[in-house]
């Protein structure tokens, strides 16, 4: 699988050890950094609309703005990941596919961890798909 990742200067050396952790468990990371997190995150938010990308990762200082960001495109769930249980509850309830870190809130390790299990849940489906198709109704 091959997985989007990107951050701006803030959360360059967490994204560093993200990608080291996911290509050592044989996922392929396709960078999109940018030293502006509105155009890193715009990148990853293109590779999952364009591209053969399933899964985004977007890390900065807190988490918040590449959220809002993502967030703000038709056809994205995005969400900001702090603990394990968010990260893939996630992708098996909303069928997210950009979560976003902070480097300045989440330890290395633990990012790593949040990062794994997003990257490796699947979408549940059934009852859950009236809010994805809610989410992704034109207004």
């Amino acid at each position: 699988m091959k997985v989007a990742l990107a951050a701006n200067g803030a959360g360059a050396e967490l994204k560093e050890s993200i990608k080291a952790y996911l290509t050592s468990k044989g996922y392929e990371i396709e960078d999109f950094s940018d030293p502006d997190i509105f155009t890193a995150t715009e990148k990853v938010v293109n590779a999952i609309l364009e591209q053969d990308i399933t899964r985004g990762i977007v890390v900065d200082d807190y988490g918040v703005a590449p959220f809002m960001i993502a967030a703000k495109h038709h056809g994205i769930v995005c969400a900001p990941t702090y603990e394990d249980y968010t990260s893939s509850m996630t992708r098996r309830h909303n069928s997210t596919q950009i979560i976003t870190l902070g480097a300045k809130v989440t330890a290395a390790t633990l990012s790593c961890e949040l990062t794994e299990n997003f990257v490796k849940t699947e979408y549940d489906g059934g009852r859950h798909q009236i809010r994805i198709d809610m989410l992704n109704r034109e207004l």
